[in-house]
């Protein structure tokens, strides 16, 4: 808390290039294994939507916490 009154701006959530490359990767990592490992499409299509739904709330997260 600041004892003076005075309030710092809060800076908006980025996320930075090197971050969403990183992330780019790693998905494509993921799916190239499951690729290399004769996984069906099926559960393939399974870890496509665990990943849409973990990136979904960690976004709400995000937009909770800006938020306050």
């Amino acid at each position: 808390m600041d004892t003076d009154g005075a309030s710092q701006p809060r800076r908006p959530l980025q996320f930075g290039l090197r971050s969403l490359l990183g992330l780019m990767v790693v998905v494509a990592l993921v799916f190239g294994t499951l690729r290399w490992l004769d996984v069906s499409a099926t559960a393939s299509a399974v870890v496509l939507i665990i990943l849409i739904v973990a990136v979904a709330g960690a976004v709400a997260l995000l937009a909770a916490i800006a938020s306050e």
